[in-house]
């Protein structure tokens, strides 16, 4: 999905910047912060880069900026950024042979720059996961290798998580992995997701008991819990943790994702793209639908 296809409606926008119908058309018509485009059937469509501009407007005018000059900062701002690499020009592979941790640190910093991050992990950061993978299978790279990448992954992913900022919304989703399950590299990614979505976020980590998870639960009350199921071996217990979670009161939206989500009963199966997973999720939640 490139990053300016138009996929979300004003209703989903105002969930996701947090700022009124009513406001979004004003700051339109009025101040031309964005143009959005418009569907067969003459509805308005937002892409990733609006819905950017528009949380950036929102917290300038939060701050007390005035809109016209929120707006007029704003698109300043769009005209001035600089062209910048296509994010397949990022080479996580030989980053992570190379063992340097600034040339892996740089890497992973400007392809996480350079667009959304949903679009990011669909286009590149999970394809170049598996092609790390991939060199492992042929000898081209080592343990060492795959685990400095995913140390490196994780720090990133942990930056660009805090540096999504406040969420938009009060809908509180609560995040992890099932016990004994490790792999959380995708998890993390759909976490950060999330936050860039404007969604509140408990992100519990990797190897979570079950006892842990429903006391989590049971203590935040979350409107959503999502549990990865990257692997074969995580399937009971996942199923385990989904049961539990199904128990809850007040009752709590299940989903689930990853390579063997499918496994999964009693739970809503988030698709394999982080984009359309986040807006799906995003939307079901602001419609009240989770």
């Amino acid at each position: 999905m490139q990053e300016s296809q138009a996929r979300y409606t004003v209703k989903q926008v105002a969930a996701l910047t947090g700022v009124r119908e009513t406001t979004l058309r004003v700051w339109e018509r009025r101040y031309d912060v964005v143009t959005p485009h418009r569907s067969p059937s003459g509805y308005r469509l937002y892409d990733n880069n609006h819905v950017r501009a528009l949380r950036a407007m929102a917290s300038l005018v939060d701050d007390g900026v005035p809109a016209s000059i929120a707006a007029e900062t704003i698109k300043n701002s769009h005209a001035a950024t600089p062209d910048r690499p296509t994010i397949a020009a990022y080479d996580l592979v030989a980053a992570a042979t190379s063992l340097e941790p600034a040339r892996l640190d740089g890497v992973l910093a400007e392809a996480l720059a350079a667009a959304p991050i949903d679009h990011v992990a669909d286009e590149w950061l999970l394809p170049e996961l598996e092609r790390l993978g991939d060199a492992w299978a042929s000898g081209e790279a080592s343990v060492a290798h795959e685990h400095f990448a995913a140390a490196g992954v994780i720090r990133a992913l942990s930056k660009a998580y805090q540096a999504a900022g406040s969420p938009a919304s009060d809908h509180l989703v609560l995040m992890g992995l099932p016990e004994g399950s490790h792999h959380e590299l995708g998890l993390m990614s759909f976490a950060s997701c999330l936050r860039e979505h404007g969604i509140a976020v408990a992100y519990l980590g990797a190897d979570v008991p079950l006892d842990d998870w429903i006391k989590a639960a049971s203590d935040l009350k979350p409107r959503a819990a999502v549990v990865g199921v990257p692997q074969s071996a995580n399937v009971t217990r996942a199923q385990a943790l989904v049961d539990r979670l199904s128990e809850l009161a007040p009752p709590v939206s299940i989903w689930v994702g990853g390579g063997r989500s499918e496994k999964i009963q009693r739970a809503h199966q988030l698709p394999h793209r982080m984009s359309d997973a986040a807006t799906e999720l995003a939307t079901a939640l602001s419609s009240g639908a989770a």
